[in-house]
């Protein structure tokens, strides 16, 4: 048997014996932090041991739904949040930090000239290859898996500029 309470200081209240709820727990909260009791078991929840629960494979999905199935009956009856706001909100928080930044390999091309930085970005953007271009130097970042097209539209763009 295993109920939780969760305070809002990241505090974890586990009334259990069972090893498993016990390393269940020690997936996502702060293991050199616990403090044990006969039947109970105090924890904390950090930000590095949420993550090192991503890492594992652990959603904050999982982690918030384990919470709430878990939660102490008490807080059930008297009809209390069985997860305080702010830890729920802060763990979905630093679930997203994981998708904030997107890696992906781009082709520069540095423009000779505003005009070739507006046809060619144009280009990319139409053909959904554009990854990112900046004016201020005349650079455009192109999605590498559609480079070709875009240095084949260059030169074609080049050769026709010439005979202009």
């Amino acid at each position: 048997h295993l109920a939780l309470v969760v305070q809002t200081n990241f505090q974890v209240v586990a009334y259990t014996r069972s090893k498993l709820h016990i390393s269940t727990l020690g997936l996502f909260c702060d293991v050199s932090s616990f403090r044990r009791l006969p039947n109970v078991i105090f924890y904390h929840i950090t930000r590095d041991s949420i993550r090192s629960a991503f890492r594992l494979g652990v959603t904050a999905d999982q982690i918030l739904r384990f919470m709430l199935v878990h939660a102490h009956p008490m807080l059930r009856n008297e009809g209390l949040p069985l997860i305080p706001a702010n830890v729920r909100d802060q763990v979905l928080l630093w679930d997203r930090e994981q998708r904030r930044v997107v890696m992906d390999e781009v082709w520069v091309h540095q423009c000779r000239d505003a005009a070739e930085f507006t046809a060619v970005g144009q280009y990319a953007s139409d053909s959904d290859a554009l990854a990112w271009g900046a004016a201020h130097t005349n650079k455009l970042y192109i999605h590498w898996s559609k480079h070709t097209s875009v240095q084949t539209y260059i030169r074609k763009w080049r050769s026709k500029q010439l005979r202009s």
